[in-house]
């Protein structure tokens, strides 16, 4: 579950994990290229350094310690699945995944930043098991964050419910979700935590965290944007304002 800094490629002002490609790409000149990649040629996981074995980036000491933390609760998930996802969403997530495992969380806890989701999407987490990866939110949210400057590869992900609801259409929340994301939050002890979405916001105000609530990118995505706008970004440069200065 652990995936060490050291392990990573540097590319221009890219990591990418080799791990990841079935053909290595000659040449990625920027982060456009990346998110460009065709799956189909160098593998479903190419625009990120995370799949489901190697979730939780490891910088320092700290941040092991952290990732050895939440691998324990993934484990638990795994454990008792009942406990944490709903019956419906847990039976439909194991029809829809294509990897081994349940969708959980993915990134740099170390980066202090965290984004509360709502819950896996078919085409994306659901089927991939790495948050805001490969639909067209995840794909908006990516390129929003890279146009900010900040590689989303390096913010901590999440979401409130882990299994992916059936068709997509999320119907609340119950107590054993609560339960989780709230042991993951106090696990990461981000500075910043964003609810991106209605169903994150309200978690998070039941759990009595501090947030700083973002429309969701299928908001965008509704209306037809497929590239950040104006808007979109302004509303997100918080993100940006939270992380600080790239040092990667």
């Amino acid at each position: 579950m652990l995936l060490n800094l050291e392990n990573l490629k540097r590319v221009g002002e890219l990591y990418i994990n080799p791990a990841n490609f079935k053909v290595v790409p000659l040449v990625l000149r920027d982060w456009r290229d990346f998110l460009s990649l065709d799956e189909k040629t160098y593998g479903i996981y190419a625009r990120t350094i995370y799949n489901p074995r190697e979730r939780f980036l490891v910088v320092n000491e700290g941040d092991e310690r952290t990732a050895w933390e939440l691998e324990n609760l993934y484990r638990e998930l795994l454990k008792e699945p009942l406990r944490f996802c709903c019956e419906e969403y847990h039976r439909y997530q194991l029809q829809v995944g294509e990897f081994e495992g349940l969708p959980f969380a993915n990134g740099w806890a170390g980066s202090g930043v965290v984004l509360v989701g709502e819950a896996p999407g078919r085409k994306g987490c659901g089927r991939t098991g790495i948050c805001f990866y490969r639909d067209a939110s995840g794909t908006l949210l990516r390129k929003t964050l890279f146009t900010l400057g900040i590689n989303p590869d390096f913010v901590y992900m999440t979401n409130v419910v882990k299994c992916n609801p059936p068709d997509n259409r999320l119907r609340g929340f119950g107590e054993g979700e609560l339960e989780l994301l709230g042991r993951e939050l106090e696990v990461v002890k981000p500075r910043s935590i964003f609810a991106i979405g209605r169903t994150a916001e309200k978690a998070l105000k039941r759990l009595g965290f501090e947030f700083i609530y973002l429309r969701h990118p299928a908001w965008y995505v509704r209306r037809g944007m497929k590239e950040p706008n104006e808007e979109m970004l302004e509303e997100y440069s918080a993100i940006k304002e939270a992380f600080g200065e790239w040092t990667f």
